[in-house]
């Protein structure tokens, strides 16, 4: 069981750090967005100003905006789900057992994420593979070309996505079968959504389980 929680440190560990790296995709995106805003708003005053040197394209601005953003998402998602940052419904959840609370993490995690991550990085190698072969561009005349390159990051997203479920599956293994000890550690799952306490309640929760409360 102490290998278990190690391996998944060691998972959880390579998707924060790829979620990290990717967090500072927002700082571009924002540059872009600003000037893709300044742009309309110079062309309202100065029409003339598509004529000059400055003036980039609103449309490549626009796809290249969304091209961040999604792979924004996409590479962070995995970040997410290790530290316990997606929408929970705390009505529900916060009302359940802890033990009980880790097994539905558990089954979703080996029933649902996991399989779904599977399917989805299939179809998204042949997606991304068919837009390389075909050489597939924007619909738009004056937009981004490579549009390959932002479809294979469907496919690598869910490839950390499902690390990170693989992560979590651990700890909720080791939570559930290991020896009271580990309980605390493993047990980030069995607390409350991260607004309502985060890791402290999940320690509490985990150290009431092993005393048998």
């Amino acid at each position: 069981m102490h290998a278990l929680l190690r391996l998944s440190d060691v998972l959880s560990g390579i998707v924060s750090w790829v979620g990290r790296i990717a967090a500072w995709i927002a700082i571009p995106l924002m540059v872009i967005i600003l000037i893709d805003v300044t742009g309309r708003k110079i062309i309202d005053i100065y029409p003339d100003f598509t004529n000059t040197v400055f003036y980039l394209g609103s449309t490549k601005l626009q796809e290249m905006e969304w091209h961040l953003h999604a792979i924004l998402f996409l590479l962070c998602l995995g970040f997410a789900y290790v530290r316990d940052s997606h929408v929970r419904i705390e009505l529900v959840r916060d009302r359940m057992n802890p033990k009980f609370r880790v097994w539905m993490e558990l089954l979703g995690c080996l029933a649902f994420l996991i399989p779904y991550c599977i399917v989805v990085i299939d179809f998204g190698y042949d997606f991304a593979l068919r837009a390389f072969k075909s050489g597939e561009v924007s619909s738009a005349l004056t937009g981004l070309s490579h549009r390959w390159i932002i479809k294979s990051f469907m496919p690598v997203g869910f490839t950390i996505l499902a690390v990170a479920g693989i992560s979590v599956a651990l700890r909720c293994i080791v939570y559930l079968f290991g020896p009271p000890e580990l309980k605390a550690a493993s047990g980030y799952y069995a607390g409350t959504h991260h607004a309502d306490g985060g890791e402290r309640v999940a320690v509490r929760h985990a150290e009431k389980d092993s005393n048998g409360n």
